[in-house]
Protein backbone atom coordinates (compact mmCIF):
# COMPACT_ATOMS: atom_id res chain seq x y z
CA UNK A 1 0.00 0.00 0.00
CA UNK A 2 1.19 3.06 -0.80
CA UNK A 3 2.30 5.68 1.68
CA UNK A 4 -0.38 8.41 2.52
CA UNK A 5 0.85 11.83 2.21
CA UNK A 6 -2.10 14.17 2.02
CA UNK A 7 -2.08 15.77 5.25
CA UNK A 8 -6.46 16.39 5.25
CA UNK A 9 -6.55 12.58 4.46
CA UNK A 10 -4.68 11.79 7.94
CA UNK A 11 -6.61 11.21 11.28
CA UNK A 12 -4.97 12.91 14.20
CA UNK A 13 -2.80 9.65 15.33
CA UNK A 14 -1.46 9.43 11.72
CA UNK A 15 -0.35 13.02 11.86
CA UNK A 16 1.69 12.32 15.34
CA UNK A 17 2.75 9.36 13.50
CA UNK A 18 4.03 11.94 10.75
CA UNK A 19 5.72 13.98 13.18
CA UNK A 20 7.61 11.23 15.26
CA UNK A 21 8.85 10.07 11.58
CA UNK A 22 10.22 13.93 11.00
CA UNK A 23 8.67 14.62 7.92
CA UNK A 24 8.32 18.04 6.16
CA UNK A 25 5.36 19.94 6.07
CA UNK A 26 5.21 21.15 2.32
CA UNK A 27 2.65 24.10 1.99
CA UNK A 28 1.87 25.28 -1.73
CA UNK A 29 0.84 28.81 -2.20
CA UNK A 30 -0.57 30.41 -5.55
CA UNK A 31 -3.33 32.93 -5.94
CA UNK A 32 -6.47 33.61 -7.84
CA UNK A 33 -5.57 35.99 -10.48
CA UNK A 34 -5.58 36.83 -14.48
CA UNK A 35 -3.36 35.46 -16.66
CA UNK A 36 -4.08 36.75 -20.15
CA UNK A 37 -7.21 35.55 -22.25
CA UNK A 38 -5.64 31.89 -22.65
CA UNK A 39 -4.96 30.77 -19.13
CA UNK A 40 -7.13 30.16 -16.08
CA UNK A 41 -7.49 32.48 -13.15
CA UNK A 42 -5.57 29.34 -11.07
CA UNK A 43 -2.60 29.05 -12.94
CA UNK A 44 -0.65 29.94 -9.83
CA UNK A 45 -2.25 27.63 -7.87
CA UNK A 46 -2.25 24.46 -10.38
CA UNK A 47 1.39 25.12 -10.71
CA UNK A 48 2.76 25.12 -6.99
CA UNK A 49 -0.21 22.62 -6.23
CA UNK A 50 0.66 19.84 -8.93
CA UNK A 51 4.77 20.56 -8.50
CA UNK A 52 4.45 19.78 -4.81
CA UNK A 53 2.41 16.96 -5.08
CA UNK A 54 4.80 15.03 -7.42
CA UNK A 55 7.45 15.85 -5.16
CA UNK A 56 5.94 14.54 -2.32
CA UNK A 57 4.54 11.77 -3.61
CA UNK A 58 8.35 10.33 -4.66
CA UNK A 59 9.29 10.90 -0.90
CA UNK A 60 5.92 10.38 0.85
CA UNK A 61 8.14 8.96 4.11
CA UNK A 62 10.00 11.95 3.91
CA UNK A 63 7.16 14.64 3.73
CA UNK A 64 3.79 15.22 3.60
CA UNK A 65 1.52 17.67 1.13
CA UNK A 66 -0.96 20.76 2.76
CA UNK A 67 -4.38 21.58 1.32
CA UNK A 68 -3.20 24.37 -1.18
CA UNK A 69 -3.77 27.94 -0.52
CA UNK A 70 -5.56 29.47 -2.97
CA UNK A 71 -6.04 33.20 -2.47
CA UNK A 72 -3.17 35.88 -1.98
CA UNK A 73 -1.70 39.63 -2.73
CA UNK A 74 -2.49 40.62 -6.01
CA UNK A 75 -4.44 44.14 -6.01
CA UNK A 76 -1.77 45.15 -9.51
CA UNK A 77 -4.55 42.61 -11.42
CA UNK A 78 -7.60 43.89 -10.02
CA UNK A 79 -8.42 46.17 -13.80
CA UNK A 80 -8.81 42.65 -15.65
CA UNK A 81 -11.49 40.62 -14.16
CA UNK A 82 -11.48 37.39 -12.13
CA UNK A 83 -8.56 38.65 -10.00
CA UNK A 84 -9.28 37.85 -6.04
CA UNK A 85 -7.28 40.33 -3.75
CA UNK A 86 -5.92 39.53 -0.23
CA UNK A 87 -4.64 42.71 1.90
CA UNK A 88 -1.00 41.63 2.11
CA UNK A 89 -1.05 41.55 6.64
CA UNK A 90 -4.45 39.39 6.07
CA UNK A 91 -2.18 37.20 3.67
CA UNK A 92 1.08 37.69 5.88
CA UNK A 93 -1.00 36.28 9.41
CA UNK A 94 -2.77 33.61 7.42
CA UNK A 95 0.38 32.11 6.44
CA UNK A 96 1.90 32.65 10.11
CA UNK A 97 -1.13 31.18 11.31
CA UNK A 98 -0.83 28.07 9.18
CA UNK A 99 2.85 27.56 10.04
CA UNK A 100 2.61 27.98 13.87
CA UNK A 101 0.05 25.23 14.28
CA UNK A 102 1.89 22.77 12.20
CA UNK A 103 4.65 23.93 14.93
CA UNK A 104 1.79 23.36 17.60
CA UNK A 105 1.72 19.93 16.39
CA UNK A 106 5.22 19.05 16.08
CA UNK A 107 6.29 19.52 13.08
CA UNK A 108 9.85 21.62 12.87
CA UNK A 109 10.54 21.36 9.07
CA UNK A 110 8.05 23.68 7.12
CA UNK A 111 8.33 24.33 2.99
CA UNK A 112 6.46 27.29 1.33
CA UNK A 113 6.20 26.49 -2.08
CA UNK A 114 5.52 29.43 -3.70
CA UNK A 115 3.59 29.85 -7.19
CA UNK A 116 2.91 33.82 -7.82
CA UNK A 117 5.70 36.13 -8.23
CA UNK A 118 4.19 38.69 -6.28
CA UNK A 119 3.63 36.57 -3.14
CA UNK A 120 7.52 36.56 -2.08
CA UNK A 121 7.80 39.45 0.05
CA UNK A 122 5.07 38.07 2.07
CA UNK A 123 5.71 34.66 1.95
CA UNK A 124 9.36 35.74 3.43
CA UNK A 125 7.84 37.51 6.14
CA UNK A 126 5.22 34.60 6.73
CA UNK A 127 8.18 32.16 6.89
CA UNK A 128 10.25 34.51 9.46
CA UNK A 129 7.37 35.30 11.26
CA UNK A 130 7.25 31.10 11.72
CA UNK A 131 10.77 30.30 12.53
CA UNK A 132 11.37 33.18 14.91
CA UNK A 133 7.95 32.47 16.48
CA UNK A 134 8.09 28.29 17.17
CA UNK A 135 10.41 25.72 17.52
CA UNK A 136 10.15 24.95 14.15
CA UNK A 137 11.98 26.50 11.03
CA UNK A 138 10.10 27.33 7.80
CA UNK A 139 11.70 28.23 4.37
CA UNK A 140 10.12 29.62 1.46
CA UNK A 141 10.84 28.41 -2.46
CA UNK A 142 9.45 30.08 -5.64
CA UNK A 143 9.29 26.80 -8.21
CA UNK A 144 10.51 28.93 -10.92
CA UNK A 145 13.77 29.22 -9.37
CA UNK A 146 14.57 25.66 -9.44
CA UNK A 147 14.54 25.47 -13.22
CA UNK A 148 17.95 25.04 -13.78
CA UNK A 149 19.89 28.09 -15.67
CA UNK A 150 21.38 25.76 -18.69
CA UNK A 151 17.89 24.06 -19.39
CA UNK A 152 16.42 27.74 -19.56
CA UNK A 153 19.11 28.68 -22.07
CA UNK A 154 18.50 25.52 -23.56
CA UNK A 155 14.68 25.24 -24.22
CA UNK A 156 13.85 29.63 -24.41
CA UNK A 157 13.06 30.98 -27.33
CA UNK A 158 11.23 34.50 -26.19
CA UNK A 159 13.52 37.28 -25.78
CA UNK A 160 15.29 38.31 -22.86
CA UNK A 161 14.19 40.56 -20.50
CA UNK A 162 10.25 40.12 -20.32
CA UNK A 163 9.97 36.83 -22.25
CA UNK A 164 8.95 35.28 -19.43
CA UNK A 165 7.01 37.29 -16.95
CA UNK A 166 3.27 36.42 -16.33
CA UNK A 167 1.12 34.24 -18.67
CA UNK A 168 4.40 33.67 -20.58
CA UNK A 169 6.70 30.97 -22.39
CA UNK A 170 8.10 29.47 -19.30
CA UNK A 171 4.10 29.55 -17.44
CA UNK A 172 2.16 28.76 -20.45
CA UNK A 173 4.43 25.63 -21.35
CA UNK A 174 4.23 24.40 -17.93
CA UNK A 175 0.06 24.61 -17.89
CA UNK A 176 0.27 23.04 -21.25
CA UNK A 177 2.24 19.83 -19.68
CA UNK A 178 0.14 19.56 -16.41
CA UNK A 179 -3.40 20.32 -17.73
CA UNK A 180 -3.32 20.85 -21.30
CA UNK A 181 -6.95 20.72 -21.67
CA UNK A 182 -7.26 24.45 -20.03
CA UNK A 183 -4.93 26.38 -22.38
CA UNK A 184 -6.20 27.64 -24.71
CA UNK A 185 -3.37 28.61 -27.36
CA UNK A 186 -5.17 30.21 -29.96
CA UNK A 187 -6.04 33.44 -28.12
CA UNK A 188 -2.20 33.76 -26.55
CA UNK A 189 -0.48 36.56 -27.77
CA UNK A 190 2.72 38.09 -27.22
CA UNK A 191 2.49 41.38 -24.91
CA UNK A 192 5.71 42.90 -24.02
CA UNK A 193 6.61 46.70 -23.21
CA UNK A 194 7.98 48.06 -26.51
CA UNK A 195 10.37 50.66 -24.77
CA UNK A 196 12.93 48.53 -23.31
CA UNK A 197 14.12 49.45 -19.85
CA UNK A 198 17.70 48.80 -18.14
CA UNK A 199 16.21 48.26 -14.35
CA UNK A 200 12.38 48.24 -14.42
CA UNK A 201 11.22 45.09 -16.02
CA UNK A 202 9.80 41.77 -15.13
CA UNK A 203 11.33 38.20 -15.77
CA UNK A 204 11.56 34.75 -13.85
CA UNK A 205 14.14 33.70 -15.60
CA UNK A 206 16.71 36.23 -14.16
CA UNK A 207 14.46 39.76 -12.25
CA UNK A 208 15.34 43.46 -12.14
CA UNK A 209 17.23 44.64 -9.51
CA UNK A 210 14.68 47.18 -9.14
CA UNK A 211 11.69 45.99 -6.85
CA UNK A 212 8.71 47.95 -8.41
CA UNK A 213 5.05 46.93 -9.52
CA UNK A 214 2.63 49.07 -10.82
CA UNK A 215 -1.32 48.00 -11.93
CA UNK A 216 -0.50 45.46 -14.98
CA UNK A 217 -3.13 47.47 -16.71
CA UNK A 218 -0.41 50.32 -17.26
CA UNK A 219 1.48 48.19 -19.40
CA UNK A 220 -0.14 45.23 -20.58
CA UNK A 221 -3.36 44.92 -23.44
CA UNK A 222 -4.27 41.27 -22.62
CA UNK A 223 -2.76 41.06 -19.24
CA UNK A 224 0.21 38.70 -20.36
CA UNK A 225 3.79 39.46 -20.26
CA UNK A 226 5.94 38.07 -22.06
CA UNK A 227 5.45 36.03 -24.94
CA UNK A 228 3.31 33.07 -24.58
CA UNK A 229 3.26 31.55 -28.00
CA UNK A 230 6.59 30.31 -27.65
CA UNK A 231 5.32 27.90 -25.53
CA UNK A 232 5.01 23.84 -25.66
CA UNK A 233 3.54 21.23 -23.49
CA UNK A 234 7.31 19.08 -24.33
CA UNK A 235 9.06 22.17 -22.67
CA UNK A 236 6.58 22.58 -20.19
CA UNK A 237 7.27 18.72 -19.27
CA UNK A 238 11.10 19.40 -19.35
CA UNK A 239 10.86 22.69 -17.19
CA UNK A 240 8.22 20.59 -14.47
CA UNK A 241 10.51 17.30 -14.30
CA UNK A 242 14.10 19.38 -13.49
CA UNK A 243 11.50 21.42 -10.65
CA UNK A 244 10.20 18.24 -9.21
CA UNK A 245 13.95 16.67 -9.24
CA UNK A 246 15.28 19.92 -7.11
CA UNK A 247 12.46 20.36 -4.83
CA UNK A 248 13.26 17.14 -3.57
CA UNK A 249 16.09 17.89 -2.80
CA UNK A 250 15.21 20.83 -1.34
CA UNK A 251 13.15 19.15 0.83
CA UNK A 252 15.45 16.81 1.48
CA UNK A 253 18.30 19.02 2.69
CA UNK A 254 15.35 21.12 4.64
CA UNK A 255 14.92 17.58 6.73
CA UNK A 256 18.37 16.87 7.37
CA UNK A 257 19.05 20.44 8.46
CA UNK A 258 19.84 20.96 12.23
CA UNK A 259 17.86 23.74 14.45
CA UNK A 260 21.13 24.61 16.33
CA UNK A 261 20.40 25.87 20.19
CA UNK A 262 19.98 29.72 20.33
CA UNK A 263 23.09 31.48 22.57
CA UNK A 264 22.21 35.08 24.22
CA UNK A 265 25.33 36.74 23.66
CA UNK A 266 24.05 39.25 26.25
Amino acid sequence: MARKYRYEEFTWPEIREAVAGRRVAVLPVGTIEQHGPHLPLLTDVITATEMSRRAVEQIAEEAVLLPSVQYAFNEHHLDFPGTIAVQGPTFINYITDIGQSLAHHGFKKILLVNGHGRNVPFLDIAARNITNHSDAICAMVSWWSLVPKLLLNELRESEYPGGMAHGCELETSVLLYLCGQLVQMDKAEKDMPVKKSEYFYWDLQAPSPVFFQEFFSRYSRTGTTGDPTKATAEKGRRFTEAVIENLIKVIRELRAREIAPRRDHH
